[in-house]
């Protein structure tokens, strides 16, 4: 009686270590599937007009205010402390006045609200 239960209990040992690995393989398989999402990724060439736009917002809306571009390089950059003006989009406060970057200026219009 006592092999009889032995022999159980390892036969139920091996089917839930065999039933482990099979649950685990499938977890790994599954989240490797991208097929779904792959359906809606285009693979159209975007123009040249829209990339530029991209590249070179004529605004720029950020936590502290509207930004509009300014076709003239910043004349006013005497007038503006270093803390006023910022090279880099987020690093932008309250006191920004003035952002300069994509190769372009944007003044403050207005602040948010």
């Amino acid at each position: 009686m006592r092999v009889k239960t032995r022999t159980w209990g390892v036969a139920f040992l091996a089917f839930s270590a065999i039933a482990f690995a099979v649950v685990i393989t499938n977890s790994v398989f599954a989240s490797s599937d991208t097929s779904g999402e792959s359906d809606s990724v285009t693979k159209a060439i975007i123009p040249d007009n829209v990339l530029e736009e991209l590249n070179h917002p004529d605004k720029i809306y950020t936590k502290d205010g509207l930004f509009i571009k300014k076709s003239q390089s910043l004349h006013d950059e005497d007038n503006l402390n270093k803390d006023e003006v910022v090279y880099d989009v987020s690093k932008t406060n309250d006191e920004t006045k003035a952002i300069i970057q994509y190769d372009a200026t944007y003044i403050k219009e207005e602040d948010s609200k």
